[in-house]
């Protein structure tokens, strides 16, 4: 499967905005299931997860992986993700989508300025505002796009999340390094050590 698949079509995003959808996808970057093991691990219906897959499938964000047979003739279909990481362009889709995946941006942006006031924990000034996270919700989206362009083409197993600390360790170390996220850090009053 690929790395990453930068979603910057509405057409495929507007396919994205459907949590359960998003839900598939993490499963299948995990291990190559079939749709009855999918729908169990999920709680859907088999009708329910056959629409989401056919709707994936359109979109080709879903393979087939393999095909085998049980001993009493039945054809068992796996499905892998097309890709392990889906990162959301937010600045090339309508704003009327990118809403849908901005929480997913600032949920993001929460973990990283948890981390680095964690590490920064003698300092009690440091400034908490949506304002900030917010800004840095979007700064740290883009250099995630930007870095993610380099690793759209390569190849990884399922289940091999190396890749992806790969691409968020040098997105974080951009983010902390450049002049405008300077400025954000700085205004949470955090330093490197």
């Amino acid at each position: 499967m690929k790395a990453v698949y930068i979603v910057n079509s509405s057409r495929v995003a507007k396919v994205l905005i459907d949590p359960m959808r998003r839900a598939i996808l993490d499963l299948l970057r995990q291990k190559p299931m079939t749709q009855a093991q999918m729908a169990d691990e999920l709680g859907l219906t088999g009708a329910s997860l056959n629409y989401h897959i056919k709707i994936l499938r359109t979109k080709k964000l879903v393979v087939v992986t393999k095909r085998e047979y049980e001993r009493h003739g039945i054809k068992q279909i796996f499905f892998l993700a097309a890709a392990y990481l889906f990162i959301y362009d937010l600045d090339s889709l309508p704003k009327n989508i990118s809403r849908y995946f901005f929480p997913v941006s600032l949920e993001r942006a929460r973990g990283v300025m948890s981390m680095l006031i964690r590490n920064n924990s003698s300092n009690n000034s440091i400034v908490q505002t949506p304002t900030i996270s917010n800004k840095i919700a979007e700064s740290l989206s883009r250099h995630l796009v930007k870095l993610s362009k380099k690793y759209e083409q390569k190849e990884v197993n399922y289940a091999e999340e190396k890749v992806i600390y790969e691409i968020y360790t040098k997105a974080i170390s951009e983010l902390l390094a450049t002049n405008e996220d300077l400025l954000l850090v700085n205004a949470l009053n955090i330093r490197d050590k």
